[in-house]
């Protein structure tokens, strides 16, 4: 089987990760060639890429395009560039042309995030003096249209068009309408009857602001033009490639796994996890529907278990300092709930586990608990495992992951699980929470940023080889417990996407 994939951007996470996964199954994702992907800020070659995917559409089982890619390049270039609705609107007539044809076209696109932060890698370049005052503004304008507005709150409206230049709010603003109305046109091509499904998802979501306010919008029209059993609408962004594939595979086998959801702590899946802006039992469910599951009555009707590490309410990424409180309040509950994970894997049922107790990395204690000698959870015979980002990325690649590995069942290519799982405790625990923290303090000891200068090969460099140093520690840690045994890090494969440490990508064989 093969997958014809326009990823949201060039980065592992939403190229490597839906390759893995289809791999499980004996399956191929196609990508553009690189040559014509994009990278950063700068685009794909999206004339190209509507040739690339006019070739795939007659040779492949199915399409997961993302609509940002397709449109505007690529993520980056859809908070970035001035491009109008009508030329990236044109843009998607591949994806139309190749549902006449036949194909199976899952598209998925962005509601546009609002970044609460300073800095421009990933935003227009005035971002990185005016972004927290245009997070503030988005909030503020979406109060105001629904008559919320706290005293005082109309003069902070006022007081942030007075300091941000005026071009700069035109700007943010006009981009979002446009955005907004090509998402709306995209929903209307779905209502049309050309496309086969459709998820929007928000990225980096909050109560109020914009973002909100559009995701409502949608919602209303999804629910006018009854479409709702062929889309899904939750938070999300660099899953959806790896939970759209497994819902493909899904539906050319003609299977639905039934996924029960176990968490960690009883009554804290109502918890909001940081970047959402619903409980992570919504997360969850959301997830495993696009993934192509079913919600499992009980664990006991369920082909898959999903253990979730729920939200610390401390919503923020963990903290050393935070250590000997999160033992006190957690560590009995964890273990409780290892000891349940490991019953059901002791009785034959598969077990996938999502950690999105802190966002950006792995909780240490749970990662302690799991690979102690003595728990009753197996590391290595887990389906899944995701530490990575927010509750929906990390929940969105696990159960993507855990579903590709069922619906394989006893033809499932073992290597390539192996390398999946393995990646992805390398990636959520072993660089997230430890090897990051480890390569940016040798970076500022270096009198550097804790990033790379992105124009210094020899600061490029010198992260690369710190990170992969660590990761080597980590991956015969793991090796110890039966995770990833018989693989080794690819010497040198170490790479930044973007030229900074938030993320890096490496390769196992």
């Amino acid at each position: 089987m093969k997958i014809a994939l326009a990823p949201l951007d060039e980065r592992p996470v939403n190229t490597r990760y839906p390759s893995q996964i289809a791999a499980i199954v004996g399956a191929e994702i196609a990508l553009p060639p690189r040559e014509i992907r994009g990278s950063g800020r700068t685009p794909a070659d999206t004339a190209a890429v509507a040739v690339w995917l006019n070739d795939q559409a007659g040779i492949c089982d199915g399409i997961v395009a993302s609509v940002e890619y397709l449109a505007w390049g690529n993520l980056i270039n859809s908070r970035i560039s001035s491009e109008t609705v009508a030329q990236g609107l044109a843009r998607l007539v591949p994806l139309v042309q190749a549902h006449e044809n036949g194909a199976l076209v899952y598209a998925f696109v962005l509601i546009t995030r609002v970044a609460n932060a300073n800095d421009c890698v990933e935003e227009p370049l005035w971002w990185k003096t005016f972004g927290t005052r245009c997070y503030a503004l988005s909030q503020l304008l979406h109060k105001q249209t629904v008559g919320a507005l706290e005293p005082g709150e109309a003069e902070k409206i006022a007081a942030i068009r007075a300091e941000v230049p005026a071009e700069h709010v035109h700007e943010f603003l006009t981009r979002r309408e446009r955005n907004h109305a090509l998402n709306l046109s995209v929903l209307n091509l779905l209502a049309s009857e050309k496309l086969s499904f459709l998820l929007i998802t928000s990225d980096d979501t909050s109560a109020w602001g914009l973002p909100s306010r559009e995701k409502a919008w949608l919602e209303s029209w999804a629910d006018l033009l009854e479409v709702q059993d062929r889309m899904m609408i939750h938070p999300g962004a660099d899953e959806v490639g790896s939970a759209l594939t497994a819902r493909l595979l899904c539906e050319k086998l003609g299977r639905r796994p039934r996924i029960f959801p176990l968490y960690a702590i009883p009554g804290d899946e109502a918890t909001i996890a940081p970047y959402e802006d619903r409980a992570v039992r919504l997360t969850v469910e959301g997830q495993i529907g696009a993934c192509g599951g079913i919600l499992a009555r009980s664990a006991e009707d369920a082909d898959l278990i999903l253990g979730v590490l729920t939200p610390s309410p401390r919503r923020t990424e963990w903290r050393s300092d935070f250590a000997d409180a999160e033992r006190e309040a957690r560590q009995s509950a964890y273990e409780a709930f290892f000891a349940e994970l490991g019953r059901f894997q002791n009785i034959g049922k598969l077990v996938a586990l999502g950690d999105v107790a802190y966002p950006n990395g792995a909780d240490p204690l749970a990662i302690e608990l799991l690979f102690a000698e003595d728990s009753p959870c197996h590391p290595a015979k887990l389906a899944s495992f995701g530490a990575w980002n927010t509750a929906g990325n990390t929940l969105g690649t696990t159960v993507a992951q855990a579903v590709a590995l069922w619906l394989a069942g006893e033809s499932a290519d073992v290597p390539a699980q192996s390398i999946a799982l393995t990646h992805h405790f390398l990636e959520g625990w072993g660089y997230q929470t430890e090897v990051r923290r480890e390569a940016r303090a040798r970076n500022t000891a270096q009198g550097w940023h804790y990033d790379p200068d992105p124009t210094s090969p020899e600061q490029i460099s010198f992260t690369c080889e710190s990170i992969e140093t660590g990761l080597q520690m980590r991956l015969t840690q793991l090796q110890k417990r039966g995770v990833g045994v018989g693989l080794t890090l690819v010497p040198g494969s170490v790479k930044l996407p973007w030229s900074r440490t938030f993320e890096c990508d490496f390769e196992l064989a």
